[in-house]
């Protein structure tokens, strides 16, 4: 609380820099201060109840049962889009093969000036690491049939279409794997709650949620018996799965966060469903429409003096007799060809053929501005890359858009190498310092700093090699960029290993005779 006097020597240097500054003192005529007033504030156009606006009442979900029964019902239109449009599986493809591709490798950086360390020791470690991950990598799959590649490229997929993914981290004793840690991809369809624990408060669709919403439990369906493919969905047929025991992770669960206190993740597609499953119906009816205007019945009029059986004898035909209007029965003769027909047909008698005129000139045009559409809600990325059409597009446009595209591939890969991939290779190299193949005492102490990596994929390519290779040399030169960097985006393998390939093959070329030894100054020799 501050005295009469700190107040009067306070409201003196007020006045002074007032005074000096000619502004107004912050107080009023009271000593209080002005207190802020919202009586200001324009009506803003969202908010309008008229016009095109007044019928749009957003619906709220006022449960955790609804928003989990609309979450599922997205995700079973994702997949099913997924499954049977050739759009949105191509886009779930693309963005899978760019983001993780045959698989992010890690490259250990340990930093020995911040560990107290030396840098022979930081190396040896880093070189040990990366022994043990590529040791256990072939062996990761639970299942015994997917490298640790693979597995990236399905939990990548399994986000992409499902929204999320749901990792199991078991320790297997079997002799044959090099390590017990092992990795088992389950369906997130299986993660739900329980119908006889709905009204629980703390789980919500599936996620037992800690006081500050941390993911506690994992509740997971079991598989059905021989005889009963499906259970009901009671707390006895769930596996009530811990995330974590201590520091070690048992189950992993990973999605984009885009809402506050959201648990559960979306698909990627899920803003532009209805405009994928319109736009597959639009093709599909032009392509029946197409197919039923190709498979016209032709009609070949035949004068009165001609034989139409003997015009059509050559064919597999079929006669038909209808009355006439004098009573005399016509023949008409006709020969089907899959799809359509030839009818041999009377004079007089002319048919009304189908125009074959469609799709019209505005189909393209139209397509083209739905897929825009799409790419905008599936993470904006660029129409040309993603559905990969480069025709009309110049060299820059098709540039420009390769660099947004990757901006967006680019954070995807980094999130998915720290959330997915680093939980996973630091419980290896645990698993490895107590196999004591890691020498490092300290681990436990720095095992964060220790295991720390940079997960790299394949690079992202260039339209212009060249440049792109003088911009690596120039950036090396400036001490910018590295070697061991270089490489890495090259995708040609690590540093240690490629400076290895170079000795050998410099001391091959050598022993053949194809480097000739520099030849020395007599001059310099005598002297």
């Amino acid at each position: 609380m501050q005295t009469a006097q700190q107040l009067s020597v306070f409201e003196n240097v007020l006045t002074a820099m007032a005074a000096m500054t000619g502004k107004p003192l912050l107080y009023g005529p009271d000593g209080r201060t002005l207190a802020p007033t919202v009586t200001y504030s324009l009506r803003r156009e969202a908010a309008r109840r008229s016009g095109s606006l007044k019928n749009w009442n957003p619906q709220e979900v006022f449960s955790k049962q609804i928003e989990s029964r609309e979450r599922i019902d997205i995700v079973k239109r994702s997949v099913d889009l997924s499954n049977n449009d050739p759009h949105a599986a191509g886009i779930i493809d693309t963005f899978a093969a760019t983001v993780i591709g045959a698989g992010l490798n890690p490259i250990p950086m340990v930093d020995a000036e911040a560990m107290g360390i030396e840098q022979s020791l930081a190396d040896r470690l880093e070189a040990t690491m990366t022994s043990v991950f590529n040791r256990w990598a072939p062996f990761a799959d639970a299942g015994g049939r997917m490298h640790f590649g693979h597995i990236q490229y399905l939990t990548k997929v399994s986000m992409l279409r499902y929204g999320e993914y749901f990792v199991l981290l078991p320790m297997l004793d079997d002799p044959i794997r090099p390590y017990s840690l092992a990795c088992q991809v389950i369906n997130p369809m299986r993660v739900k709650t329980p119908v006889d624990k709905a009204s629980s408060e703390n789980i919500r669709d599936g996620i037992e949620l800690g006081p500050y919403g941390e993911a506690k439990y994992i509740w997971i369906k079991k598989s059905g018996t021989a005889g009963r493919v499906s259970l009901p969905d009671m707390s006895a047929n769930f596996l009530r799965q811990p995330v974590r025991k201590g520091h070690r992770y048992n189950v992993l669960h990973g999605f984009i966060c885009k809402d506050p206190e959201q648990v559960r993740g979306m698909p990627l597609i899920a803003p532009a469903i209805k405009y994928l499953r319109d736009f597959n119906d639009l093709l599909n009816a032009e392509l029946v429409s197409n197919v039923v205007t190709a498979a016209l019945t032709y009609f070949i009029e035949v004068s009165a003096g001609d034989d139409p059986f003997n015009l059509a004898s050559r064919f597999a035909t079929t006669t038909t007799t209808t009355p006439g209007e004098d009573g005399r029965k016509k023949i008409a003769r006709y020969q089907e060809t899959y799809p359509g027909a030839i009818l041999y047909g009377n004079a007089g008698e002319k048919p009304h053929l189908l125009s074959a005129s469609r799709p019209g000139v505005t189909f393209e045009p139209f397509t083209k501005t739905v897929k825009k559409s799409i790419s905008m809600a599936c993470n904006n990325i660029p129409y040309p890359v993603l559905f990969k059409d480069a025709e009309k597009v110049n060299h820059a446009g098709f540039r420009s858009a390769m660099l947004e595209a990757w901006r967006v591939f680019s954070m995807e890969r980094i999130w998915h190498g720290r959330d997915f991939c680093q939980p996973i290779h630091t419980m290896l190299q645990e698993e490895a310092y107590l196999r004591n193949e890691l020498r490092a005492s300290f681990f436990y102490v720095k095992m964060h700093e220790l295991t720390r990596c940079e997960w790299r994929g394949a690079p992202k390519g260039d339209i212009e090699p060249v440049k792109a290779a003088t911009t690596n040399k120039i950036l090396k030169e400036m001490g910018v960029k590295t070697d061991a960097r270089i490489i890495a985006e090259n995708g040609d393998g690590d540093f240690p290993t490629t400076i290895r390939q170079l000795k050998e093959e410099k001391a091959a070329r050598k022993d053949a005779g194809l480097i000739e030894e520099p030849k020395t100054d007599q001059k310099a020799e005598e002297a």
